[in-house]
């Protein structure tokens, strides 16, 4: 069988791992391939064209964009033409993988999404999507509730339900001594988007030279999702002379156990932390016209909210403060950061709230499940869909 994957992200990078690594496990003749990073690379895929450093949040923010992904969807036309897959995984990378979905369907091949557009954001436009692919892999709840209405939808939960548990008193005691803290732990999560480094690294930073100057014995721990970034993120710290303040890891869940609360960007790693069980304050920022356009799909009822935080989502209520757009300072982020760890009995609360998120997404084996029906769709060759017109990023057709 000869599949491809498409991911966008370090988050679709590693799914996409983990997805190649389970079909390679089954029957290591398979041929994967596709778009992704290093970690797919690692697992056994061949990667055509790297997309981890795409991932972008916004409207305007992702027109720097483009011209990348143009170069990624030829180098996926000029593959497809050399060897043609069986099944197509589509991972996260919405509005290019929409698209590509389209083409790729038009040419009789299956498409099954992983991590479809998020129905928080774009429920509006959840049946137009829905010609995408044949089937959608469900991770959340409201994603089988809108798309079962347009498209075969299969719940398969969240692969990190099924990889990572509430954090017990030993697993925290062991992650807080192996950075020898022994006051509060506070963890820094930037996030992996190129925007989000830019504008959360600094912000960060200095907040926590802020809470340091209310408590010295605090520590620090900043988790890196790409090594890439860890010389400049350094180089920042180091100016700021707080080198023996912030402990730089690789492993974040390590960094989310030792924590009493976390400082992070909007995004997946909001959800390990809610499964982990450990409290946060969710930050975010996006340029002025995706803010504007986001406030006018509201006015319209097109989007419910501007909530953004998955564990405020998924549980559908103010679990975690968020702070956001015109509110994001690293005095704002210091406030809400000590008046949290001032009061245990409200990071207990949230923390016991949190644990809502765990069972709200186990699909029990959900990598497994999604082979199951990449083998199944594998099976078969779709039929040409007459009605669902090619799209094509580079002129020309396959």
């Amino acid at each position: 069988m000869n599949v491809l994957v498409s991911a966008g992200e370090v988050s679709g990078d590693i799914i996409g791992a983990l997805i190649a690594e389970e079909l390679l496990r089954r029957d290591p003749s398979v041929h994967v391939w596709g778009l992704g990073g290093s970690r797919m690379s690692a697992a056994g895929v061949t990667v055509a064209a790297r997309t981890n450093h795409l991932g972008r949040v916004g409207v305007s923010e992702s027109f720097s964009a483009i011209l990348p992904l143009v170069r990624a969807f030829a180098a996926v036309r000029r593959e497809i033409r050399r060897a043609r897959p069986d099944v197509a995984i589509l991972v996260a990378n919405d509005l290019f993988n929409v698209v590509l979905g389209r083409w790729l369907r038009a040419r009789g091949i299956p498409t099954l999404a992983v991590f479809p557009p998020q129905v928080w954001i774009w429920k509006a436009a959840a049946r137009v999507f829905s010609g995408s692919w044949d089937v959608v892999a469900a991770s959340f709840p409201d994603e089988q509730r809108v798309y079962s209405r347009h498209v075969r939808t299969v719940f398969i939960g969240h692969y990190l339900a099924d990889r990572l548990g509430r954090a017990t008193p030993a697993e925290r005691d062991a992650a807080r001594a192996s950075l020898g803290a022994g006051g509060a732990v506070v963890g820094l999560f930037p996030g992996s988007r190129v925007h989000e480094l830019e504008i959360l690294t600094p912000l960060l930073l200095d907040a926590a030279a802020l809470l340091l100057k209310s408590d010295p014995s605090m520590r620090f721990v900043m988790a890196i999702a790409e090594r890439a970034d860890e010389p400049r993120i350094a180089a920042e710290i180091a100016r700021r002379g707080l080198t023996a303040n912030i402990a730089l890891v690789h492993d974040s869940h390590a960094a989310i156990r030792a924590s009493d609360l976390l400082l992070m960007a909007s995004g997946t790693a909001t959800l390990e932390a809610s499964i982990i069980g450990t409290p946060m304050i969710v930050l975010y920022r996006v340029q002025r016209i995706t803010m504007s356009i986001v406030r006018l799909a509201i006015r319209l009822g097109l989007m419910d909210s501007e909530t953004i935080s998955l564990p405020n989502l998924i549980l559908e209520g103010p679990v975690v403060p968020e702070v956001s757009q015109e509110r994001l300072s690293a005095d704002r982020v210091v406030e809400e950061a000590k008046q949290l760890l001032a009061d245990r009995e409200r990071l207990a609360a949230m923390s016991e709230r949190l644990s809502r998120v765990s069972a709200a997404v186990d699909g029990h084996g959900s990598v497994q499940r999604i082979a199951d029906l990449v083998e199944e769709l594998g099976l078969r060759r779709a039929p040409l869909c007459q009605d669902l017109p090619a799209v094509a990023l580079e002129g020309g057709s396959a």
